[in-house]
């Protein structure tokens, strides 16, 4: 349920001068206040996402011939590029699909990382067409939430996960506090409101999840279990 559009929804001008910045492999993560869902959800972000790239982009890091990448050739060229889970499964959509949001963090892994963006776009694109996990579990593979997107797609880093209901779960919010913490991530961008927010995006992130934590007390659990869209 939403009681309005996102604030960076169809927005032509801010689009192109995202997909400017965006690189393959950047993992996406976004506030939708004035969804229901966001109020069920655990921390400040509320969704989280990947960033295929485009067709020279996965050229140049020698994907692009991939089976899985193959498979979904003409989605990338149509411009179905976020690859997410939502409540009907593990797809494509598209930027403008996606924005429909009022707050947007983009995470990159530093430097070139040449092949460990490669290995990523190969194991989000393997996600899908999987249908999601209502169990909200990261230990079965045949169903997926959208943060686990982030965590399958990126194996190697030490994301955090939570033991809830005797499952092994993660948050939004715990991919964000690891691109705070782990040197291997930066936040390169970040939109807030509606407006794009100067200064060190990082910093202003760690404020922004500071202050929500502090508005909401004690009323969320960590342990909530992670709803997407």
């Amino acid at each position: 349920v939403a009681s309005r559009r996102g604030r960076l929804y169809a927005r032509p001008i801010l689009q192109a001068e995202l997909e400017q910045v965006l690189q393959a492999g950047d993992i996406l993560l976004e506030r939708t206040p004035f969804r229901l869902t966001d109020a069920l959800i655990p921390g400040y972000w509320g969704h989280s996402a990947v960033w295929v790239g485009t067709e020279p982009e996965l050229r140049e890091l020698g994907v692009w011939f991939e089976p899985v990448v193959v498979a979904q050739h003409g989605a990338i060229r149509e411009g179905r590029r976020v690859a997410e889970a939502l409540r009907y499964g593990v797809k494509l959509n598209t930027l403008r699909h996606f924005l429909n949001v009022d707050d947007l963090a983009v995470v990159r892994l530093r430097g070139e990382a040449h092949a460990e963006r490669a290995a990523a776009i190969v194991h989000a694109l393997r996600q899908i067409g999987k249908r999601y996990d209502f169990n909200f579990d990261i230990e079965t593979t045949d169903r997926i939430v959208c943060s686990e997107l982030v965590y399958d797609t990126y194996p190697h880093m030490a994301w955090p996960t939570h033991r809830f209901l005797g499952r092994v779960t993660i948050n939004p919010d715990d991919i964000a506090a690891t691109a705070l913490k782990d040197s291997a991530l930066s936040v390169v961008r970040l939109y807030h409101d509606g407006h794009l927010l100067p200064g060190d995006p990082a910093s202003r992130m760690a404020a922004l999840m500071r202050r929500s934590k502090r508005a909401c007390g004690s009323a969320r659990s960590p342990d909530t279990l992670p709803v997407c869209p």
